[in-house]
């Protein structure tokens, strides 16, 4: 199928009759389907091509940046600076084009200076262009790393000082800036209470790191009024119901610990529940509490429960980004992986936990790309001395 919306970024070269006559002949056309690769980006390249008829597709690593149609030239760089293919080009109709090996291109300039100077008109331009787009993504970049930045300054600086716990925090993106988000507030007028969030926008990037930073403050700010968590998840939830320009949507962890009482009340919307390992026996519960992901509906209730820590006891939050972590055949780690790993053996500290859990993931998922945003709290109640 043609595209459509096919727009000429490059002049189309115009061969006279001649040397049309003199130089391609038809022992140099060639004949391609639909779907047939040409060059590919990397490779050494010692053939241009002319395009007859149809069009071919130029992509480069892995991403499609143009269209070329008749009377467009490709692979003339490689001809000129000896230098691998800059880009993929593949047929993306049924294609007729005239191959050109060196020795030939050769041949044609020097019998054709104006064929020369056409080509090196089309090389300008493409430069030109490449410049352009360069100095767009160079913008991009810089624009995303304040961003980063930004989003970064959001995040605690640090874990909180609480007496006779421990905690140890790990975010990662899984791109420039991301949707996850934690946060501590020790609550002002009590400071027995320190309230932990951990939060999953769905999505990745820009829009979703714009999303989570309005999450934070609100959660932020309905921490310092005193509310319960299931009353700040419900207002978290009112708040974004009455965006209704926004297509995404939050899953969330609240829980407030009364150091006093070593209690910690907690609520859930449609999150990861979080492990807690109990000292005294080895034993491992999951933190399961009734709830919905925030923005889905508006009548929204999330139950609320109650754990209380023992000496020595951990209570380890994360997003869905630590279990979904791929290997090389594609299976996930999963909540079974996490588990076993937080059982296999007694901890001596919530860094030291985390650090485990962190090089697991990394371990597990070594060769591919971080597909998702992740982040981890590992929180400890001190052992009695």
């Amino acid at each position: 199928m043609t595209n459509s919306t096919f727009l000429p970024s490059t002049p189309a070269l115009q061969l006279t009759a001649s040397e049309r006559a003199l130089f391609f002949s038809e022992e140099g056309r060639v004949y391609l389907p639909a779907g047939t690769v040409i060059m590919r980006e990397g490779e050494p390249g010692d053939e241009m091509f002319v395009i007859l008829e149809g069009e071919l597709a130029i992509s480069r690593r892995g991403k499609r940046i143009d269209y070329l149609g008749p009377g467009m030239v490709l692979g003339e760089m490689a001809m000129i600076d000896d230098k691998p293919r800059s880009a993929t080009a593949t047929t993306a109709t049924d294609c007729s084009l005239i191959r050109l090996d060196r020795a030939g291109f050769r041949e044609l300039v020097s019998r054709s200076p104006e064929f020369a100077l056409r080509v090196m008109n089309i090389m300008s331009v493409r430069t030109r262009r490449l410049i352009e787009e360069e100095a767009r993504r160079q913008r991009m970049e810089e624009e995303l790393a304040i961003g980063r930045r930004i989003q970064l300054s959001l995040l605690p600086s640090g874990c909180p000082y609480v007496a006779g716990y421990e905690f140890a925090a790990c975010y990662r993106a899984a791109r420039e800036v991301g949707g996850d988000l934690y946060d501590f507030i020790v609550q002002p007028d009590n400071p027995a209470l320190v309230h932990i969030v951990v939060a999953d926008v769905t999505g990745k990037g820009v829009p979703a790191a714009l999303y989570m930073a309005v999450s934070r403050t609100l959660m932020h700010t309905y921490a310092l009024d005193g509310n319960s968590p299931s009353e700040a998840l419900q207002r978290v939830n009112h708040f974004i119901r009455q965006d209704k320009t926004s297509p995404l949507f939050l899953s969330a962890f609240y829980a407030v610990l009364d150091t006093d009482i070593h209690c910690l009340t907690y609520a859930s919307a449609g999150h990861n529940p979080p492990i807690w390992l109990q000292h005294s026996t080895g034993d491992l519960e999951l933190l399961k509490a009734r709830g919905i992901v925030l923005g889905a509906f508006d009548a929204f209730v999330p139950e609320e429960r109650l754990c209380f820590l023992q000496p020595g006891d951990y209570v380890i939050f994360f997003t869905d980004g630590i279990t979904e972590a791929r290997n090389l055949a594609g299976d996930f780690l999963d909540d079974e992986g996490l588990e076993a790993l937080v059982s296999s053996r007694s901890w001596n500290s919530a860094d030291e936990l985390l650090t485990a859990i962190i090089a697991a993931v990394d371990e597990y998922s070594a060769g591919t790309p971080q597909a998702d945003d992740y982040t981890v709290i590992v929180m400890r109640r001190k052992p009695l001395d």
